[in-house]
């Protein structure tokens, strides 16, 4: 069993263009929107049975004693005392209408009323259908109405097996309903087209928007370019970066709680590292150079002839002599001894 819909689930017009349901229409008959009306009316493709209003009109036949379609499905919903109190009514004509209780029903009461049979009144006079439907319409209203009625939900009367045109007869409902709303402004508080099959929903979608066009509250307006801010300008996104960054650091950095690391200069270790460089580049023939630069003598050549001693060598040396010569002998003899 598919849920009740309360009234304030039930989009009104003006709802209906804010969400985009409905689209304005591009030359509307009525040049003049009325946020009241938008406001009243209302649209919606559902089970009229499960509506939470005041009362529902019923798409009846004459004898009001349940049928097919819309006609049977509100019968079954009411249950059997519906019938019971319809048999007491004695039918209906063509574009008339009566109330009833709604007993099983969600909503307070029913009116039935008894659409034209298109092509058969067609056929009397072209201009019958269009004055029983507007009928059926005025007289449900009114009916409404005088029981004290605020909110009244309309099936699409006669577009079933009575075969009457949807575009057609949506706009004679909406006209109709249009009329009666500007004559008692006071009469109802929502009026509901409530549409089952797909060919019903598209013509009111389609024909709503000619009569009741959107006002200004009921279409988000775009912003606007004086509403738009304006962007200052400004210098580029590069100049500004390279105003914030920091100036690049002259030190190296010191850890946290750690002594204070000392760097050489840089002057010096240049003048170092290039006198090194100069130093590898020197040869031997060079290097005697500086030394005669620097006013050191060059070292003699040793001549292989001995050297003169001019006074003789003392007994204190002799004795020195022997005593070295022996021990040399006395540690020769003991390696051997051990090898």
């Amino acid at each position: 069993m598919s849920a009740l819909i309360p009234l304030s689930e039930i989009p009104s017009i003006s709802l209906l263009y804010r969400l985009k349901h409905l689209v304005p229409a591009v030359s509307p008959r009525i040049s003049s929107p009325s946020q009241i009306l938008n406001d009243t009316i209302c649209h919606l493709s559902s089970d009229i049975t499960k509506l939470e209003v005041d009362c529902i009109v019923n798409a009846a036949n004459r004898s009001l004693l349940g049928g097919g379609g819309v006609d049977g499905a509100i019968h079954r919903a009411a249950g059997p005392s519906l019938l019971w109190e319809c048999r007491n009514l004695g039918g209906c004509q063509t574009g008339d209408a009566k109330i009833t209780k709604a007993y099983n029903l969600p909503c307070k009461k029913i009116i039935h009323t008894v659409g034209p049979v298109y092509w058969t009144e067609m056929q009397n006079n072209e201009d019958e259908p269009e004055r029983l439907l507007r009928s059926c319409y005025r007289r449900s209203l009114a009916l409404a109405a005088e029981n004290g009625m605020k909110t009244i939900a309309f099936s699409s009367i006669s577009t079933g097996v009575y075969g009457y045109p949807s575009d057609e007869a949506a706009d004679i409902a909406i006209r109709t309903v249009k009329e009666f709303l500007e004559g008692c402004p006071q009469a109802l508080r929502k009026v509901i087209f409530c549409t089952f099959e797909k060919k019903d929903e598209r013509a009111y979608q389609k024909l709503i928007p000619q009569y009741f066009p959107p006002t200004q509250s009921d279409v988000p307006q775009s912003p606007t370019e004086e509403e738009t801010p304006a962007v200052e300008d400004s210098d580029p996104p590069s100049a500004n970066l390279a105003a914030q960054l920091p100036d690049a650091p002259t030190t190296e950095p010191i850890p946290q709680g750690g002594p204070e690391i000392k760097k050489p200069k840089l002057e010096s270790v240049v003048a170092e590292s290039r006198t090194l460089d100069r130093d590898d580049e020197k040869s031997e023939d060079d290097w005697e150079k500086v030394d005669q630069s620097e006013g050191i003598t060059p070292i003699e050549k040793l001549d292989d002839d001995p050297v003169e001693v001019d006074k003789a060598p003392t007994a204190a040396d002799v004795q020195s002599v022997v005593s070295s010569v022996a021990d040399l002998g006395s540690s020769t003899e003991m390696k051997q001894r051990k090898e």
